[in-house]
């Protein structure tokens, strides 16, 4: 029996190119196994061709759902920013109503709610954890909201803590300066400072707001005038006693536009700034003082 296999290749044109290929004849199951394997293969891989093809549609819609997703956790978190900031602002408004109705800031033993439990994601019994980054994500501003809720569910219950409070007590809100007498720059704030004058340091017992001369000044808060005048340094000036031990005074004043034992309105005309007296240029000198003692006037001004 042969022990090789000769296969004959027959070109078209002329015998004399008739070429011989020999092969072992023991090669041929190894030939035969490695084209039954290709053909397989090959079928193999066409399958797995037409099924990712059918499923091309089924995985654009799962793209532009993830991509709606990531939309909306976006602007999920935008709301929640603007959340975030809003109740910023109504806790620093519950705080000024704190200072102005002379109430005590509670502490965290009074908070209204009780919080708790570990912070992050955690393993365990019954837990499950995020699988893609979305998912933690989304985890994050669901504990964050619910952080946000209750803080804004306390600072509500203390507005109305608050407002009850202050309706008690009308006529003292009422009396408290808490509108800005004039609006401009504030050049110099309540407290020790380096004289204007190159004399050192001494202490400011107001707030000075610069503006243009002749710019109208408002009353904050109802009272009656106990002076109106000169003053030495403070030029022209103005002083109104609105009740309640507390007095706000005005100098360096251009026109007086009220009169000695007036009443006077929240929110009405009382003068111009100026520049008399001991100034270095036109702004208002504005005092708040309780019980005789200057206070800042930041801690009554809620506008």
């Amino acid at each position: 029996m042969a022990k090789k296999l000769t296969v004959m290749i027959f070109p078209e044109e002329g015998a004399d190119r008739v070429k011989r290929l020999c092969f072992p004849r023991f090669l041929i199951p190894f030939f035969i196994i490695a084209l039954l394997g290709s053909m397989g293969l090959a079928g193999y891989w066409f399958a797995r061709y037409q099924g990712a093809v059918g499923h091309t549609p089924d995985l654009k819609a799962y793209e532009n759902l993830n991509n709606r997703q990531l939309a909306q956790i976006a602007a999920f978190a935008q709301r929640q920013e603007e959340f975030g900031s809003q109740l910023a602002r109504i806790k620093g408004f519950n705080e000024r109503l704190r200072v102005l109705a002379n109430l005590d800031k509670p502490s965290r033993q009074d908070d209204i709610f009780g919080v708790g439990g570990r912070d992050g994601a955690t393993s365990g019994p019954g837990v499950r954890l995020s699988a893609t980054s979305a998912e933690r994500r989304l985890q994050v501003l669901q504990r964050d909201l619910d952080r946000l809720n209750t803080e804004g569910e306390t600072e509500r219950l203390l507005q109305q803590h608050l407002a009850k409070f202050l309706k008690s007590r009308r006529s003292i809100l009422a009396s408290t300066p808490a509108l800005w007498p004039v609006r401009g720059w504030v050049t110099s704030g309540f407290g020790t400072r380096i004289s204007p004058f190159g004399q050192g340091r001494h202490f400011h017992s107001g707030l000075d707001i610069s503006t243009r001369r002749g710019t109208p000044i408002i009353a904050p808060a109802a009272g009656v005038v106990t002076f109106a005048g000169r003053d030495g340094g403070y030029g022209r000036m103005l002083a109104i006693n609105h009740g309640h031990g507390i007095v706000t005074r005005y100098a360096h004043l251009d026109k007086i536009k009220t009169k000695l034992g007036q009443k006077v309105e929240r929110g009405q005309t009382i003068a111009t700034v100026g520049n008399t007296g001991r100034s270095t240029g036109p702004h208002l000198h504005y005092e708040v003082l309780l019980s005789g003692v200057p206070t800042n006037p930041m801690y009554y001004i809620l506008d």
